[in-house]
């Protein structure tokens, strides 16, 4: 009874490894055995020159590319993505190139716009009947509608699969659950547009299938928000990476934000799904304060204020989580910027973070990690 015993517990086991080796065979490759980075931004101008590609090839092994990427040399975003993944391809045929594809917001930089202004009955309206626009111009995707969620994947998809890119980004989804979306278009309206995000979610990968990525944003504590909201759960069951965009800033740079951001990229880790976490050099500026100052200003504030974005990763970062940090998503905005603690060795971590009120502590092999949210000061130490 006992050996039974045993090689049940040895089958389930390795049913397990099996699971997650399945899970993961798609993942971008990772190391510990420095921070590991991802990049994500687009240069307007045009293609990234070949010295460009190689230091984003040579540094990482996924990148997803902006929308207007290279518009000012192509007219869409579709075929300027397709062309930077195929140069990135023939640099590294591992490299992770991910197509940026907003799930709620119409930019007229890609050729599927066109497709959409024929449509006045898919752009989301208030409960009022008025036009539900971002900025006063751009339009909404209306969800709950199942043609706009075939024709969004069928764009997905096209860009997958016909495609050389390696998954989708589906952005925007705090604005999509927003609940003060409930006063603008009702409740009904709010829940069905809810349902059909799932919906489009399952959709997309059922047509790109189980070995392309399907990335979302993401998690992002607020205050309204943070004690309530569970980021992960509703999006989880056909996903594979999460990305949380504004640690430390914006909305989300209270004490009380900061740690349940550094708990759901532990959470999220644990659970198997990659993350990238998106470190901010603005504080304690604003963000429209801190792009007043000249250049090198910007640029020595940014060395001067890594460590504490840097340590809040650390601590709570899992395998296949990546770290980003500039100040925007087009690539003057530092998205190509070198800090020496990118080069300093870390090694794996010998456990997870502990907590202590607002203070949190993480061991690595070759580092320790400090950090305080309350006081916003953090270090990290190399060991000798």
């Amino acid at each position: 009874m006992k050996n039974i015993l045993s090689f049940l517990i040895l089958l389930i086991l390795s049913n397990a490894v099996l699971v997650a080796q399945e899970t993961n065979r798609n993942y971008p490759d990772f190391s510990w055995d420095k921070v590991p980075l991802a990049f994500h931004f687009g240069k307007k101008s045009g293609l990234l020159t070949p010295r460009e590609a190689r230091f984003i090839a040579k540094h990482s092994n996924i990148i997803c590319l902006e929308k207007a990427h290279a518009i000012g040399q192509f007219e869409n975003t579709e075929d300027v993505i397709e062309k930077e993944t195929q140069q990135f391809k023939k640099l590294n045929p591992d490299m992770k190139v991910i197509f940026y594809w907003n799930a709620f917001l119409d930019y007229p930089m890609y050729y599927a716009h066109h497709e959409y202004e024929k449509h006045p009955e898919w752009w989301l309206k208030t409960k009022d009947g008025k036009l539900d626009l971002k900025q006063g111009q751009y339009k909404r995707y209306d969800l709950s509608n199942p043609e706009v969620r075939k024709w969004w994947v069928d764009v997905a998809s096209k860009a997958v699969i016909e495609g050389s890119t390696d998954g989708v980004f589906m952005d925007a989804f705090p604005q999509i659950s927003d609940p003060k979306n409930k006063k603008l278009w009702g409740d009904e309206k709010y829940e069905a547009i809810q349902r059909g995000l799932k919906t489009m979610i399952k959709q997309t990968r059922d047509k790109i299938g189980p070995d392309k990525l399907i990335f979302y944003n993401g998690i992002r504590s607020k205050p309204e928000r943070n004690l309530k909201a569970d980021y992960l759960g509703d999006y989880l069951d056909y996903v594979d990476a999460i990305m949380l965009e504004h640690f430390g800033h914006s909305q989300s740079a209270s004490k009380e934000c900061m740690l349940r951001d550094i708990q759901e990229l532990e959470r999220a880790g644990k659970m198997g799904k990659i993350v990238i976490f998106k470190g901010w050099p603005c504080y304690p500026s604003s963000y429209k304060e801190f792009m007043d100052f000249e250049e090198k200003e910007k640029r020595k504030l940014a060395k001067e204020r890594i460590t504490f974005p840097l340590a809040a990763f650390l601590v709570g970062a899992q395998e296949n989580a990546f770290f980003i940090y500039n100040w925007g998503y087009r690539m003057q905005y530092g998205c190509l910027d070198w800090y020496s603690e990118f080069d300093r060795p870390l090694g794996k971590p010998l456990g997870d973070a502990k907590y202590n009120g607002w203070e949190i502590t993480r061991e690595f092999e070759h580092q320790t990690v400090r950090i305080n949210l309350e006081t916003r000061e953090a270090e990290i130490i190399q060991k000798k």
